[in-house]
C-alpha cells in the first residue's frame, strides 16, 4: 500500500488532505480515475481478488505436506506438534463439491483425533470422530477411534456399538483381530462399571441465552450543548443493574487473534478447530459457529437469493430496549463475500475489513428483498468527524476506500449497480468506524488463574493469580455508540461472546447522564494523557467531572515527593496556575491542557489538601511551576529526579523481561529492592510508578516462594491504587485476587477469605450474575477459599 500511496501526485494528495466532507464526491472520483489508469493499482487489485494469486487459497499439495509432517511427529510421539500439523492440513485441504476427497478429509480428522486421544483431549477427540463419520460414514478407523474414546469416557454401550460397526467395516484380518480384542475387554468392563454420559458440544459462547431476567430499564437518547447526543433514563437506576445488551451490527476479529480464537464467538480456539471450506483465513470453535459465519452455502458461491421478507433499515435501531439486535442479522453470512479465493480480507487492516462487512451486509439486505436499485451505502446515524481528521488520515481513508470498493465490485460483479456517491459513502463509513467502533475485550486468566482451574487440591505456592485483557475483535454497536464517555464512568462495559453488556456500577439518579469509558480513565492515565488520547482518537476534549474538577489522582499519579520529609505535597512536571475565582489552569510548557475548578474539600479525602495545600490556602492568583511542591513550594531538581526514577524503574522491570520467573536470580531481586528504595525516596507515595514497582516485585517473590514478602508488596500496591482509582474499582478487585492467591499459598485461609469477599463484592457490582461466566476462575477460587477457610478454623 505504501508504494500505491507514493505513486499519487502531490497535488492530488494535497486536494484530498485539504478537502472537507462536502468535497468527497470530487476527491474520490479524481483519485479513482487516477488509480484505475495506474498499472501498479491494477496489479494490487489483481493480487487481492484473483483466486489464483491469493495467499489464503486452498492447496491440496500443501495439505498433503502438512499431513506428512504430522504423521512423522506422531510416529516420534511428538503429539502436540502433530496436532498443529494436522490442524493446518485441514485448513489447507480443498473440499470438492462432489465429495470425491471425503476419505482424505476423514483421514485427517481421524489422525487429529488419535493425536488428541494421546494428549487426553477426549471431548475434542470425540468431536473429530463425529466429523470423520459425517464426511465418510464407511470409514472403519473413525468408528474404531470413536469407540475407544467412548470407552475412555466409560460410555460403554456407545463404545460397543461403535466397535461393532468398525468390525463390520474392517477388511484386513489384523484390523479385525485388533478390534475383537478391544471389544472383548470393553464388554468385560461394561458388566462391572456404571456408564457415564458425555457431550460433544464445545461451542459454549455463541448465542448462549442471558441467564438474568431482563429488567425494565428505559433509556432515552438526549442531547446536551457540550456533549451532543447521549443516554439517560427517566428512572433511578440501582448499582449492578443491567442497562443494555446488544449484538453488533458488524464485527471482525483482530489479526493478532486469528490463530488463537474462534472467528465468530471469539472464545479461545479448542484443539479441534473447524475451518472455512473455501479459504484458509478463519478458524471456528464449532460447526455451529462456522455455519453462522459462512452460511449454509459454500463460501465461494456468488449467488444471491431473493426473498419477500421485509428488511428494516440498518440505521434505524431502537435505543430504548435492553436487548438490541441488528434486524434480520441472522440472514447475512458475514464471511462469505471475503472468501472464494480472494485474499483482501487477510491483507487489509481490520477496520477496513469491518467496513467491507457493513457494506456487504447492506448490499445483501437490498438483494434479499429484491431491491436491485443502484447501491449507494448504508445510512448509519453515526458521527464521522471527517473534517477534523488529519490530511494523512484523509488520504489513507481514500486509498483504502478505493481498494475496498474495487474488491467488493469484484465479488458482486454485475449483480450490483453502484451509485456515483458509493465511494464517498465508503470513505465516511471508514471514518465512522474509526470514531465509533468498540474493541471487544475478553478476560484471560494468567499464571495462578490457570493453575486454579486445574483444581484447588493442586494449588501450589509459587503462583500469583492474575488476569489480563485481550482485545479479540472490533465491532460497531449502533445503540451502544449513543453512550457518551466519562473518565469516571457510572457503567461498565463487558462482553459475552460478541454481545455488548452494560451494567451500572453506582446509583444513577433519574435524568443523569449514563456514561461509559472509551478507554481513558482516572487512575489509568493522568489528565494530560486522557485529554490527548481522546482528542487524537475521538476528536473531543473531555469535560466530565474528573476532567473539570481538581482530583487527588491527577495531582499525584506521575508526581514526585516533596524534598521536605514531613510534607505530603506533590511535585509535578506540569504548570498549575491558580486563578482567583477558584479555578486552576493546567499546562504543559506553553500548551494549555484544561481548566479545573477546586473541589469542595468537605466532600473529598483530606489527602488532596495535604498534597496541594497551596490551592486551598488563599484566593490569590499564583503559579506553581514544574519542580515546585504544591503544598510548601520547596524546589526539587526535577530533571535529576526523573532520570534517577527512570533508571530505578528500568532495573525493576528487568524482572518482567525474564523468559520465566520460575527461577529468578537472587541478585536481580536484590537490585530490584534497592531500586524500589530509590523510587520511594523520589516518587510521591501515591504515584503509579511506585504501585507498579511493588506489584512487579510481589510477583517475583511469589515465584520464588517468599510469600510473606509477596504479600507485603502486593498490599502496598493495592493501597496506592485505591488512592488513584477508588476502593470499589474493578482494577482493585483484580489486584485483590492476586493477594488472595498469595494468602492461600501461605495457608492463611481467613485472610484469603476476607480479601476474596472484598473482590467478590466488586465483581458482583461490575458483572452482576455474569461473574463466573466472564471470569470462570472466580468460582474455582471461591470454592478454594471456602475449603481453606474451613480448614483454618
Amino acid at each position: 500500500m505504501e508504494r500505491l500511496k507514493s505513486a499519487v501526485p502531490a497535488e492530488l494528495r494535497r486536494a484530498v488532505g485539504e478537502g472537507t466532507a462536502a468535497d468527497l464526491p470530487s476527491t474520490t472520483s479524481r483519485l479513482l480515475a487516477f488509480l484505475e489508469a495506474l498499472p501498479l493499482f491494477r496489479q494490487v487489485i489483481g493480487e487481492l481478488t484473483d483466486p489464483e494469486l491469493a495467499l489464503c487459497r486452498k492447496d491440496k499439495g500443501r495439505a498433503a505436506e502438512l499431513k506428512g509432517k504430522g504423521n512423522a511427529c506422531f510416529s516420534k510421539r511428538e503429539f502436540e506438534q502433530a496436532l498443529g500439523f494436522y490442524s493446518q492440513a485441514l485448513r489447507y485441504f480443498p473440499i470438492s463439491p462432489d465429495g470425491t476427497d471425503a476419505s482424505l478429509i476423514a483421514t485427517l480428522y481421524v489422525n487429529r483425533a488419535s493425536t488428541m486421544h494421546k494428549l487426553g483431549l477426549l471431548e475434542e477427540c470425540l468431536r473429530d470422530c463425529d466429523r470423520a463419520i459425517s464426511v465418510s460414514p464407511n470409514y472403519a478407523k473413525a468408528w474404531y477411534r470413536r469407540g475407544m474414546v467412548n470407552a475412555s469416557f466409560r460410555n460403554y454401550s456407545s463404545s460397543i456399538h461403535d466397535l461393532e460397526v468398525a468390525l463390520s467395516m474392517e477388511v484386513t484380518s489384523s484390523g479385525k483381530s485388533n478390534i475383537e480384542q478391544e471389544l472383548k475387554l470393553i464388554l468385560q468392563k461394561h458388566q462391572n462399571v456404571n456408564e457415564v454420559g458425555t457431550s460433544s458440544s464445545n461451542c459454549i459462547n455463541a448465542d448462549m441465552p442471558h441467564t438474568e431476567q431482563q429488567p425494565k430499564v428505559i433509556l432515552e437518547c438526549t442531547s446536551t450543548p457540550n456533549k451532543g447526543r447521549g443516554m439517560s433514563s427517566p428512572n433511578d437506576i440501582s448499582p449492578a443493574s443491567l442497562i443494555h445488551a446488544e449484538d453488533p451490527l458488524a464485527v471482525i476479529i483482530m489479526k493478532s487473534c486469528r490463530d488463537t480464537h474462534c472467528h465468530y464467538c471469539f472464545s479461545e480456539a479448542p484443539a479441534d478447530v473447524v475451518v472455512c471450506p473455501s479459504c484458509t483465513i478463519p478458524i471456528y470453535c464449532s460447526n455451529r459457529c462456522q455455519e453462522k459465519a459462512i452460511g449454509q452455502m459454500s463460501c465461494n458461491q456468488n449467488t444471491h437469493l431473493e426473498s419477500n421478507n421485509n428488511v428494516v433499515d440498518i440505521a434505524k435501531l431502537s435505543v430504548t430496549s435492553t436487548k438490541s439486535k441488528t434486524p434480520d442479522s441472522k440472514q447475512i453470512a458475514e464471511h462469505r463475500h471475503e472468501c472464494g479465493g480472494a485474499c483482501w480480507a487477510a491483507v487489509l487492516p481490520a477496520d477496513i475489513v469491518l467496513a467491507g462487512r457493513i457494506m456487504a451486509q447492506y448490499i445483501e439486505k437490498q438483494l434479499l428483498v429484491g431491491k436491485r436499485s443502484t447501491i449507494s451505502g448504508p445510512n448509519l446515524d453515526l458521527v464521522h468527524h471527517y473534517d477534523q481528521d488529519s490530511s494523512a488520515s484523509k488520504f489513507e481513508s481514500h486509498i483504502y476506500a478505493t481498494v475496498l470498493f474495487l474488491c467488493l465490485q469484484s465479488y458482486y460483479k454485475s449483480g450490483v449497480s453502484w451509485a456515483e456517491d458509493s465511494l464517498s459513502q465508503l470513505v465516511l463509513l471508514i471514518c465512522q468506524i474509526k470514531v465509533n467502533s468498540i474493541a471487544i475485550v475478553h478476560m484471560k486468566s494468567m499464571d495462578g488463574g490457570k493453575a486454579l482451574t486445574k483444581g484447588f487440591s493442586g494449588f501450589s505456592g509459587d503462583v500469583m493469580c492474575s488476569v489480563e485483557q485481550v482485545r479479540v475483535a472490533q465491532a460497531i454497536y449502533m445503540s451502544g455508540s449513543f453512550f457518551n464517555h466519562s473518565c469516571r464512568p457510572n457503567i461498565h462495559a463487558y462482553f459475552h461472546s460478541r454481545t455488548l453488556i452494560l451494567r451500572s456500577t453506582e446509583y444513577i439518579k433519574a435524568g443523569s447522564p449514563i456514561e461509559l469509558s472509551y478507554g481513558p480513565q482516572v487512575g489509568e492515565m493522568d489528565l494530560p494523557e486522557r485529554q490527548k488520547s481522546l482528542r487524537e482518537n475521538y476528536y473531543f476534549s473531555c469535560g466530565c467531572s474528573s476532567c473539570s474538577v481538581l482530583s487527588l489522582s491527577d495531582l499525584v499519579m506521575n508526581s514526585f515527593c516533596c524534598p521536605q520529609s514531613n510534607c505530603l505535597g506533590a511535585v509535578s512536571e506540569l504548570i498549575h496556575h491558580r486563578h482567583k475565582e477558584n479555578f486552576v489552569h493546567v499546562s504543559i510548557g506553553e500548551s494549555h491542557v484544561c481548566t479545573l475548578s477546586l473541589p469542595d474539600v468537605s466532600k473529598f479525602d483530606e489527602d488532596i489538601v495535604k498534597v496541594g495545600k497551596l490551592f486551598f490556602k488563599s484566593d490569590t492568583m499564583f503559579n506553581i511551576d514544574p519542580g515546585f511542591c504544591m503544598s510548601c513550594r520547596s524546589q526539587l531538581d526535577l530533571s535529576s529526579a526523573v532520570a534517577m526514577s527512570d533508571r530505578a524503574t528500568s532495573k525493576i522491570n528487568r524482572l518482567k523481561e525474564l523468559p520465566s520467573l520460575d527461577n529468578v536470580p537472587e541478585v536481580l531481586i536484590a537490585e530490584a529492592l534497592q531500586s524500589l528504595e530509590r523510587i520511594e525516596k523520589l516518587r510521591h507515595p501515591y504515584s503509579k510508578t511506585l504501585a507498579q514497582s511493588h506489584d512487579t516485585i510481589a510477583e517475583a517473590f511469589a515465584k520464588v516462594g517468599d510469600q510473606e514478602q509477596a504479600r507485603k508488596h502486593c498490599e502496598a500496591s493495592i493501597k496506592i491504587l485505591e488512592k488513584l482509582y477508588h476502593p470499589r474499582h474493578i482494577i482493585i478487585a483484580h489486584e485483590l485476587i492476586k493477594l488472595v492467591s498469595i494468602e492461600l499459598s501461605m495457608g492463611d485461609g481467613a485472610s484469603a477469605a476476607a480479601a476474596f469477599a472484598r473482590a467478590d463484592a466488586i465483581f458482583s457490582l461490575y458483572y452482576g450474575p455474569d461473574v463466573e461466566r466472564i471470569l470462570p476462575y472466580v468460582d474455582v477460587l471461591r470454592r478454594t477459599v471456602s475449603e481453606r477457610s474451613i480448614d483454618s478454623c
